[in-house]
């Protein structure tokens, strides 16, 4: 993906970013070792290639196709909105084109806690160990060819009640399983398809979790 012996100013205009000799946080991130997937860390996305299902690495966060810069950290382009898939720049050469599938067990959410004050909580489908999150991906490829990698965003809908009683508003999609192969391949399905196909989900109750109380208890 990256030349090694690439001198951090020439890796900077490449990507089109402002260069600066101090350190800094960098759009290309490795896994956690927790398994915690945040903002511009890397984890495999499935996809379907010749009929084959397959793993690519993948950044969580959309770099669009021929950009000459990255979207402003302002902007959310590692969540897409159902309702925009047709509506937002970024996810409409995307959308019936570029699907993928991305398996998590659990999704975090800062919301207001006692007092009032934000904290991080966890959501996980009770009795289910596994769920999947549709996806939409991008690839980027710098102008010389030497940088090129691929990036996607988890398509997200408003939230079961339980999910917004704790104080959020947005929920992951949790695709029905016996969908994934028809997500993965949009081609030659209509658009009302894709989107009652995207309403098919596991039946499923969502419990959570203080992230701060587990930590004082470990």
């Amino acid at each position: 993906m990256l030349q090694n012996s690439m001198e951090s100013r020439e890796f900077d205009e490449l990507l089109g970013l402002k260069h600066s000799p101090k350190k800094r946080s960098t759009p290309f991130k490795q896994p956690a070792e927790d398994g915690k997937l945040y903002s511009n860390y890397f984890t495999h996305v499935l996809i379907k290639e010749q009929n084959e299902r397959v793993w690519q690495p993948m950044r969580y966060r959309v770099r669009p196709e021929g950009s000459r810069e990255e979207v402003p950290s302002k902007f959310n382009v590692f969540n897409a909105r159902l309702d925009a898939l047709e509506i937002r720049q970024t996810w409409k050469p995307l959308f019936m084109r570029r699907h993928g599938l991305i398996p998590f067990n659990r999704f975090y959410e800062w919301v207001p806690g006692k007092d009032q004050k934000t904290t991080l909580i966890s959501f996980g489908a009770r009795e289910r160990e596994v769920m999947w999150a549709p996806c939409l991906w991008d690839e980027w490829i710098s102008k010389d060819g030497r940088i090129h990698f691929k990036s996607f965003a988890i398509i997200t809908d408003d939230p079961p009640r339980e999910i917004l009683e704790m104080g959020h508003d947005r929920c992951p999609i949790f695709l029905a399983k016996e969908k994934i192969d028809l997500w993965l391949e949009p081609q030659g399905k209509s658009k009302s398809e894709i989107y009652q196909l995207l309403k098919t989900r596991e039946p499923t109750y969502f419990d959570y979790l203080w992230e701060s109380e587990a930590a004082k208890s470990l």
